[in-house]
Order: C-alpha cells, then structure tokens, then sequence
C-alpha cells in the first residue's frame, strides 16, 4: 500500500475520528446502571459521583472524600472542576442564580447534604458568619501582623510621644500601617 507523505496526515486523523466497532459498558458504582464512560469514570452521572464519594459524618453531614481543595471539596465532572457544595446544590435542588453563593447551615465547607445548603449573597454569609461566631478578628485573623498586646503596646507608646518613623523602625512596618492601627481604623477595640 503506498502512503502519500503530502496527505499521510491527513488521512491519520481521519481514521482517528472514525468510530470503534466495540463500546465498552462500565456499571455505575453507585446505582449499577450500565453506561459508556466518557474517560475513566466510574459513576454514571455527577449526583452517583457525589453520593458514591460522600461518607456520613456528625450533625447529618454528607463529607465529599474524593478531592479537596482548601477547605472545601471539589468534583471533576465532564472535564470541568466544580465546587462540590456547589453541584449538589445544582443536582438535588437546582440551578444557582449568578451572583449567588451556596451557603452552609451546617458551617462545615466539605459537607454536601442539600439539607445543609442555602442559597445567599456574599452579604449574607458574612452575616451568617458573623451570628455564628465564626468571625475572626484582632490576632485571631489570619492576616493580621500584630498580637493584641502589641497593638496596645503601639497605641501606648504614640500617647506618650513616640513619632511614627520611631514606631516603623520599632514594629518594621510601615507608617500608614501604624497611623490605621493607632486611629482604630484597624484592629477596633
């Protein structure tokens, strides 16, 4: 058979896209229902995948074990990365309004249960958080650069007479830093 080197390529790709004589059927692991994996799937549809990978945990929570990012889980469906909250919210409950988040009752960022999730601004949960308790402020926030003490330590020594140039070289930060700190624009006590 004689192959053409100026349309060899051509005719490769083709025969790549034609169909193959054998389909292969997995069964679901979750349902058991038979159907054609579009990669290496082991579930039929996402909502099998999440309730395939979810584990029970306390207060009724749906913990979604098979990948994490952060604090909260994420589900590979389609070639596509989702939230896992998120598309459970999607699958047993419905579509998400853009602009709107999906919230937790529960406050447990893995948990998937639609029982447990809401629909809300980004305002709302702040509010939620902040009626929860789960607020994090002064030393306690992740961003902060100061212990307590050591904001009051500042506010101290600004009262008896410290110039902020003295304060920068003392604390290593910067004066607009020290001047939101000292005029409680940070750190309100």
């Amino acid at each position: 058979m004689a192959y053409n080197l100026t349309y060899g390529h051509i005719f490769d790709t083709f025969i790549n896209y034609l169909p193959s004589e054998r389909v292969i059927m997995k069964e679901c692991i979750k349902c058991k229902k038979q159907f054609i994996p579009k990669s290496h799937e082991k579930t039929c549809s996402i909502k099998c995948k999440l309730l395939a990978y979810a584990e029970s945990a306390e207060n009724n929570c749906w913990l979604y074990k098979n990948s994490t990012s952060g604090p909260y889980s994420k589900v590979r469906w389609n070639k596509k990365w989702w939230l896992a909250h998120r598309a459970s919210y999607k699958v047993f409950i419905g579509d998400i309004p853009k602009g709107m988040w999906v919230c937790h009752k529960c406050d447990n960022p893995k948990c998937i249960n639609p029982d447990h999730l809401f629909l809300g601004t980004a305002k709302d949960n702040v509010k939620d958080m902040v009626k929860k308790g789960r607020n994090r402020t002064g030393e306690k926030n992740h961003l902060s650069k100061f212990t307590d003490i050591q904001v009051e330590e500042i506010r101290l020594l600004k009262a008896d007479g410290f110039t902020y140039e003295r304060l920068s070289r003392i604390f290593n930060c910067s004066i607009t830093y020290l001047y939101l700190i000292i005029k409680n624009k940070l750190r309100k006590d």
